[in-house]
């Protein structure tokens, strides 16, 4: 009877040294998830970029320049004239979520085309800072906005032919 008793003993010691072990083999935590929701992007052109109507140079070349802020200069003989196209700069409005940090994207240079003749463009801006850092209005939770200017050199030679050059170039955005 003793070996008995000391059996079960032995056995009631296994079994309760061995439960606080099972017990901590098996824990858990729970984890949140969330997620925010914001309008999307949306660019808009308010107006396109008109250099106006010139005179080509009777020798050499000279440029044709409107700048962000809409004025139209030109240089070495080139002679703008006041009928045609009133010059201005092109105007966009990228519209999205207030607040939010956007990268706005806007070619260094377009060509304009007449038939086969070309003359490229090469763009300014009057974002302020660096165009892949900028910030839409307004604060989170309502309707932000970015409103800028591109404006526009173009050369123009004495043998450039004559006719009306037109070309397109995108403007983008994106959340940064």
């Amino acid at each position: 009877m003793t070996n008995r008793l000391f059996a079960a003993a032995a056995a009631l010691a296994v079994v309760a040294f061995a439960a606080p072990a099972l017990a901590q083999s098996s824990v858990s935590t729970t984890g949140q998830g969330s997620i925010t929701v914001i309008r999307p992007l949306t660019v808009t052109k308010n107006a396109d970029l008109k250099l106006g109507t010139v005179v080509r140079p009777t020798t050499g070349s000279g440029t044709v320049a409107v700048s962000a802020a809409g004025v139209r200069s030109v240089t070495g003989g080139v002679v703008g004239l006041s009928s045609g196209d009133t010059p201005q700069a092109a105007q966009f409005t990228v519209d999205g979520e207030g607040g939010q940090s956007v990268s706005v994207t806007v070619p260094a240079t377009f060509t304009m085309a007449n038939g086969s003749d070309t003359l490229t463009v090469t763009t300014n801006n009057n974002l302020s800072g660096s165009a892949a850092a900028q910030t839409l209005s307004n604060a989170g939770g309502a309707a932000g906005s970015l409103s800028f200017k591109v404006g526009g050199t173009v050369p123009v030679a004495s043998n450039a032919p004559t006719g009306v050059y037109t070309g397109t170039f995108t403007v983008s955005a994106a959340y940064n």
